[in-house]
């Protein structure tokens, strides 16, 4: 992917949960549903952590919370995050952040200046043929995490994000219950298998256990 379009997990997140990677049009109506918002932060949070903006830290009222830097960072959707934990007047657990840091309105300007998005003022259009070449690139990667072969870093963390936050659905089709439980089972196994100690992995085995959808 050429430099100028190297994606957040967040951005990533959203292509893949919104657009067709074939004719780069809408899966739904373009609303970010609870779920939604739930694997959004998640992927805020985790490259945040990455960028060492929040740390996950054992407070005097808090076991787990997300604590934020003052220093901002390079990246408005992620910035706009980081000062929300930043202001708060009490600690916030991850919890918290996992339904209050998903707001998608920056991560679609921030897809739009790219030239990945046709209209910044119909942000629900179809992509532009960038857009559709990018997020087919990614799909690629995605897909290979999904069907648990070697893929890239980021692309095996939308895979666990979309699973954690049961919202796999909304990206993969199923035909039949056998597919759905061998699709769940191999997805059990990787998401364990990133959940396994560090920060972002507390994040991500609290969405795992918060999840909103059924």
């Amino acid at each position: 992917m050429p430099t100028s379009t190297r994606l957040s997990l967040a951005e990533e997140l959203y292509l893949v949960l919104h657009y067709d990677p074939v004719t780069g049009e809408l899966l739904r109506n373009g609303k970010v549903n609870g779920s939604e918002v739930q694997a959004l932060s998640a992927a805020k949070l985790v490259d945040l952590i990455a960028k060492g903006r929040v740390a996950v830290e054992r407070t005097r009222t808090v076991r787990e919370a997300v604590v934020a830097t003052e220093q901002p960072i390079d990246d408005a959707a992620l910035d706009e995050a980081r000062a929300l934990l930043w202001r708060q007047s009490k600690d916030r657990s991850i919890t918290w952040g996992l339904s209050n840091l998903g707001s998608s309105a920056l991560v679609v300007a921030a897809l739009q200046a790219r030239g990945l998005v046709v209209d910044e003022r119909k942000p629900l259009e179809p992509l532009t043929p960038l857009g559709a070449e990018v997020l087919r690139e990614r799909r690629a990667a995605i897909d290979a995490a999904w069907l648990g072969a070697d893929s890239d870093e980021q692309a095996l963390l939308v895979a666990v994000i979309l699973f954690a936050a049961k919202v796999w659905r909304n990206v993969y089709l199923v035909r039949d219950r056998s597919e759905k439980d061998s699709t769940v089972a191999r997805l059990t196994v990787t998401t364990e298998r990133v959940s396994r100690g560090g920060e972002r992995a507390k994040v991500i085995a609290r969405l795992l256990a918060e999840s909103v959808a059924p």
